[in-house]
């Protein structure tokens, strides 16, 4: 390398490794300095992409969720009593009464009490007949089953409809419970003892399958439906628990003698947050895109993307699309309280929404995301259209892909440009230094050629 030359004789200050060095530093400032700036730069544009791309894609989730109607789809419900109302997805816009009549009740039947759960309680085998619901089921037991075996062979063979279950009553009484799984007036339940067949009477124990009570048996309470008053006209369920009165509303009644009033209204609060994040994030997005694109004439500082066609067409895109007015009725953002100022910033009243949210709910859903409007009109929403414009941005393949693939690619470019020229300069200057190497040697020999022929000729005027 030219550090290693050493120049001697005349040739010494003249072909030396500084001299070499220079040159080279020279031509690196010339040729590789210019490209390193170069490679600096599409680093800080790769970098301010990726930024640039979150916040492109942030904006997309706001017009995508903005442009979705089940946005609208979400209901609050005020009650007042105590029926227990909650509202599904997709439930209208409504306000009813609730008058709760009667609740519907299971049924539930007691046995006579014995005083031991583990004694037999049949003199002879027979048969147990439950009947429910058009269904009956045969219990059967013989002499030597006990109170728990009998609720047990209930439990087993009609325990999808009926609970059976062993109360003590008092000390050292014990009585068989059964209860419908179900309310409604067809849950009752109907009991009959026999034997085989041969005569009809059963053999159950006396104390608890008493024949001097009606039936044989205790109703504690009867299975009934439920009668309620929806907006003053009477109707009847089986069940407390009314899902197909009205649809996406569940109704639960609590109370006989309730009068509950129920109101159901748009969920307005989640599409003011859905809006005002909208809002939020496009000022971030605009806000990083002016300041990559600025220039300040008083410093003559540069945005990283000043003068670059692709990022300016963007922002003037963005800018455009909320500004302008949209659809057939010619509306804007700013109907909705959004507006944006002279420096471009975005603000958001969100009175002016929630007060046409309130008076019109379903020409707010028209103008956002789209449908059949007044007039009967198919129409787009206004950020079914936004959402589109983002997404030829941000889908795949879209522009802004396109344009990480052109820094991607310059990138490379610069790279290849670095390596060869590098590559150049380096092989120029090792021939270089090899010359020098040369030179300098010949140099030297001419050097020690002259120190003879002087000596000569000072030999020669010394005999003179």
């Amino acid at each position: 390398m030219a550090g290693d030359i050493s120049s001697l004789g005349i040739g010494s200050g003249v072909l030396t490794s500084d001299v070499i060095d220079q040159l080279k530093a020279a031509d690196e400032a010339r040729i590789i300095d210019p490209i390193n700036r170069k490679i600096e730069t599409n680093d800080q544009k790769q970098q301010s992409y990726d930024l640039l791309s979150s916040y492109m894609n942030t904006f997309k989730g706001s017009t995508f969720a903005l442009s979705n109607d089940t946005l609208f789809d979400n209901k609050t419900v005020n009650v007042n009593g105590a029926a227990e109302v909650t509202v599904e997805a997709g439930a209208n816009v409504d306000s009813f009464t609730l008058e709760t009549v009667s609740l519907a009740k299971k049924d539930i039947t007691k046995f006579g009490a014995l005083s031991s759960k583990t004694s037999p309680i049949a003199s002879a085998a027979g048969v147990l007949n439950l009947d429910i619901n058009g269904t009956t089921y045969n219990i059967n037991y013989d002499e030597t089953t006990t109170l728990e075996d009998l609720a047990q062979s209930i439990t087993d063979v009609a325990g999808t409809s009926i609970d059976a279950s062993i109360l003590e009553t008092s000390a050292g009484q014990f009585s068989l419970v059964l209860s419908s799984k179900e309310t409604g007036a067809d849950q009752a339940i109907t009991i009959t003892d026999t034997d085989d067949g041969t005569n009809g009477t059963g053999s159950l124990d006396a104390a608890l399958f008493d024949t001097t009570v009606t039936d044989g048996y205790q109703k504690i309470q009867d299975s009934t439906d439920a009668v309620f008053k929806y907006n003053g006209i009477t109707t009847t369920r089986s069940t407390n628990e009314i899902d197909d009165l009205i649809l996406g509303v569940n109704i639960t009644l609590k109370e006989e003698g309730d009068f509950s009033t129920v109101t159901i209204n748009q969920d307005t609060q989640s599409i003011v947050d859905e809006v005002q994040m909208f809002v939020d994030n496009y000022n971030t997005m605009m806000t990083n895109l002016r300041d990559m694109t600025a220039y300040d004439s008083e410093t003559g500082a540069l945005g990283i993307f000043q003068g670059d066609s692709f990022v300016n067409g963007l922002k003037k895109d963005m800018s455009d699309a909320v500004t302008s007015r949209f659809g057939p009725s010619n509306g804007s953002l700013m109907d909705y309280g959004i507006e944006v100022d002279r420096y471009g910033v975005m603000s958001f009243d969100s009175s002016v929404l929630e007060s046409k949210l309130q008076s019109d709910p379903d020409s707010v859903k028209t103008f956002f995301t789209g449908g059949v409007d007044a007039n009967g009109n198919d129409v787009t929403g206004y950020f079914t259209s936004l959402d589109d414009k983002v997404k030829q941005y941000t889908g795949y393949g879209g522009l802004l892909s396109n344009f990480d693939d052109g820094l991607t690619k310059d990138a490379n470019n610069l790279a290849d440009s670095l390596a060869r020229s590098q590559a150049s300069i380096d092989t120029r200057y090792d021939i270089m230094t090899q010359q020098f190497i040369a030179y300098d040697a010949m140099i030297s020999q001419l050097n020690a050629s002259f120190s003879s022929l002087q000596m000569m000729i000072d030999q020669s005027n010394s005999s003179n």
